[in-house]
């Protein structure tokens, strides 16, 4: 088997921020480059799964150092995509020239890269290089077994995992749970250093001005700003005559053990027929794509629809909800009427059997074509397992642009080199590890895309009355190549955004302290999360993953527990009514964020903060 590896070099962002110059442009001195740490394990899977391995990253020539290194663990070819025409280029012109390159090293069984890169979290590029290659893909792999033609991937989603059977050739990204990197020998780093690194520029690979650099990518930045990071003075334990017995005290009083109220129930409840919103005519202008669970609406859906009805009104009107199933599996009824309570005017479904269970390619295929026959300005996604996996696959299909896992959405005027756009949707995301804030556009292809990262939107009422319009479903054998050998999740795990109380363990936690976290949970009465570095090192599921690349939660009550505070998890929690932080570094990034701290070991301060609460709070839980 011929397996190549897409890697990218990247600023070491764990260890250095990057800066915002006046003019708005990254300043990157002060992170050193390292090869992206999720490609590493890309890089162990085709090490394990091929019998030859071709190392491939795009970029200027000291990219050649992140391939030297591939060479040394074990890779035996390295090519690197180098020409001043791929500047600015973003992920729909990068997956351009990918696709070319791999096309251009030839008789490739497997093409295989990290599930997304440190410095932009947006995922897109190994979706969108499939989509190029005309191949069926897996993202999120923790495992991958080849089976004659075929190859076996557990792709994790939220709650649990599931098994696809992938027809070779094919693309699969790598989680960060999977395939542990191994270290270079010294003899592989000397036969690394005398290595000939094969360099290729555009017109080797046929692509031009038209497919890469920056006036041939859709999507353009507007503008960076560095993130906004909150200093909410920390009130610390053991400080000042300030025990334990008085922070369950201070917490009560704060209402962070009260359970939040249900969202507008009654207005909720209320049947469709009994609402006197007019009906929308024509095609709505802002579709939300739907993603179910259980065979209803999940709650991330029903945010965007709830944010959309805002939007919609400047972007030409009418919110649409794209609903996709098989013709038994779901109470399409209660669907339609789930959508249409928090804003739907026009419910777009699409029935066929091909659609039962979520595959990328029959979905993308659907809702590609009815975006072509329909003509939607704007299409949006919320940024779980299942979003990231299918909107790079569509965006790819429709030729336009994507903007990934925004945490805000608006829309305003734009104006570069003499040429004003009205009415463009503004998609704010965290980039560089959260550490600045991207404020993206699509000012010429549409639709304009984004997915949205959950919990960033309130959940709201906007009662509608809707048309539900039918969609074609027109799949060929090729759409249909993937099997779903096995899906397995359980409901109490899915969603950490319902949760009052988030008890999250980092890496300042190792796995024989793990169980005390679980422990601190039960004794409130909360749900175990975690950081980045602990799902890293096995201590959690990537489903209880809180972060830039996780889940945002909002709790009544965070407790951080081991956690250093990095950009990356602090965008995914910060907005916490209180936040609690233990930690034994007193100048841990993390005090900053919280309301409390406790500046101890986790395997002290936990037992005591659970003596606490069982002397303050004798009925929690």
């Amino acid at each position: 088997m011929r397996a190549v590896v897409l890697l990218k070099q990247v600023p070491d962002l764990r260890l250095g921020g990057v800066g915002v110059r006046a003019d708005g442009t990254i300043d990157r001195a002060a992170a050193q480059p390292i090869t992206n740490p999720a490609d590493l394990h890309a890089l162990e899977a085709a090490l394990q799964l091929a019998d030859e391995v071709c190392a491939l990253s795009m970029g200027p020539p000291q990219a050649e150092t992140t391939l030297r290194d591939a060479l040394a663990v074990g890779a035996q070819r390295a090519v690197l995509v180098c020409d001043h025409l791929l500047a600015g280029s973003d992920t729909w012109a990068t997956a351009n020239a990918l696709a070319a390159a791999v096309r251009w090293i030839g008789d490739v069984d497997l093409v295989l890269c990290g599930i997304s890169a440190l410095d932009g979290e947006t995922g897109q590029v190994g979706p969108s290089v499939a989509q190029r290659l005309d191949w069926p893909q897996a993202t999120g792999c923790e495992s991958l077994t080849v089976d004659g033609p075929s190859l076996i991937a557990r792709r994790v989603v939220e709650g649990g995992y599931e098994r696809l059977r992938l027809p070779l050739p094919a693309l699969v990204s790598v989680g960060e749970t999977g395939f542990e990197p191994r270290y270079p020998t010294l003899p592989g780093r000397r036969r690394a250093a005398a290595a000939v690194i094969e360099r290729v520029g555009a017109a080797d690979l046929g692509v031009g001005a038209a497919d890469v650099g920056l006036a041939a990518s859709p999507t353009k930045v507007a503008k960076m700003t560095p993130s906004p990071f909150p200093d909410r003075g920390c009130r610390f334990v053991d400080r000042d005559g300030f025990g334990f017995d008085d922070l369950i005290r201070e917490l009560i009083a704060r209402g962070a053990f009260d359970q939040r109220e249900a969202v507008a129930e009654d207005v909720v409840g209320a049947p469709v027929t009994t609402i006197g919103a007019p009906v929308h005519d024509g095609d709505a202008s802002l579709w939300v794509v739907a993603q179910m669970v259980d065979g209803t609406l999940d709650r991330a859906t029903l945010e965007l629809l709830s944010k959309a009805t805002t939007l919609a009104p400047q972007l030409g009107g009418g919110v649409g909800a794209v609903v996709l199933c098989a013709d038994a599996d779901v109470d399409v009824d209660a669907s339609v009427m789930a959508a249409a309570r928090h804003g739907a005017d026009v419910v777009y479904l699409a029935r066929a059997p091909a659609l039962a269970t979520y595959r990328a390619e029959p979905f993308a295929r659907v809702i590609a074509d009815a975006a072509v026959a329909r003509r939607p300005n704007v299409v949006l996604f919320a940024a779980t397992t299942t979003g990231r996996d299918l909107a790079p696959r569509v965006a790819s299909l429709l030729g336009t642009g994507l903007a990934a896992d925004c945490t805000d959405l608006y829309v305003d005027s734009w104006s570069r080199m003499g040429v004003t756009y009205e009415q463009l949707l503004h998609m704010v995301r965290p980039a560089m590890a959260g550490g600045v804030l991207a404020t993206c556009l699509c000012p010429r292809a549409r639709p304009q895309m984004a997915t949205v990262r959950p919990g960033v939107f309130e959940l709201r009422a906007a009662p509608r009355r809707p048309r539900v319009v039918p969609l074609d479903v027109t799949l060929s054998p090729a759409d249909l190549r993937v099997e779903v050998l096995e899906r397995r999740t359980s409901p109490a795990d899915v969603d950490l955004r319902d949760a009052d109380v988030v008890i999250a363990g980092g890496a300042g936690c190792d796995e024989a302290g793990w169980h005390l976290v679980e422990a601190l949970a039960s004794a409130i009465g909360g749900r175990v999360a975690a950081s980045r570095g602990a799902v890293e090192a096995g201590l959690a599921v990537r489903a209880q993953q809180v972060g830039q690349t996780g889940a945002t939660v909002r709790p009544r009550l965070y407790v951080a527990c081991g956690i250093s505070g990095a950009l990356q998890h602090a965008v995914g929690m910060q907005e916490s009514a209180t936040i609690i932080a233990i930690n034994r570094d007193p100048n841990a990034a993390i005090y900053r964020l919280a309301h409390f701290g406790i500046v101890a070991d986790v395997r002290e301060a936990v037992p005591e903060l659970v003596a606490a609460l069982g002397r303050g709070r004798p009925h929690a839980g």
